[in-house]
């Protein structure tokens, strides 16, 4: 454990209740979108861009159902990556910055950031038929998209991939450093 300036470990305690909180309110942003799509979550204003406007209150709701089953797959991975960084930040509010288990911590939100997008993206299909199924044959549809903000998340995931790597390599170095001595 290694000290740390106090306004960097309370950066670390607000960023890991964020994470927290995140993790209560997104599942739960999620299951509302498809429960209650329309006005009843307008205020809300999460938006689900791969959704467009085939997500309404006109579909029954089972099929609305078994989209959110299917959303629940992405959605795992972005808990996934809010607990990992929980946990992440805790260690670093505690001085721990260079152990083993924190550098797991940053690589499985790495890990997470990408399986989100691939897994997303993999769910369109899926979610887009269930959702215009009821229309009937020759209106049902199968759409895929691969937008900016999915790009934008493969590259942060990228980063924090490399970051993880560099951090392991230094602290491999400091400990053969501290070997010589």
């Amino acid at each position: 454990m290694t000290a740390i300036p106090d306004n960097l470990a309370g950066l670390s305690r607000i960023m890991a209740g964020l994470s927290g909180i995140g993790l209560a309110v997104y599942p739960l942003m999620v299951a509302a979108t498809f429960l209650f799509p329309g006005h009843a979550t307008d205020w809300m204003m999460f938006h689900q861009a791969h959704l467009g406007a085939a997500l309404n209150a006109e579909v029954p709701f089972g099929l609305r159902l078994a989209a959110l089953a299917c959303e629940a797959a992405p959605t795992a991975f972005v808990l996934w990556a809010l607990w990992s960084l929980r946990r992440l930040f805790l260690r670093y509010a505690a001085g721990d910055v260079f152990s083993n288990e924190t550098l797991r911590l940053l690589n499985n939100v790495a890990v997470a950031l990408f399986a989100q997008v691939v897994v997303g993206f993999a769910m369109q299909a899926p979610i887009s038929l269930l959702l215009s199924w009821a229309a009937g044959h020759g209106h049902r549809s199968i759409s895929l998209s691969l937008g900016s903000d999915d790009v934008f998340s493969l590259f942060l995931a990228g980063a924090v991939l490399v970051i993880a790597r560099v951090m392991a390599v230094a602290r491999r170095m400091a400990d053969e450093n501290e070997s010589f001595v």
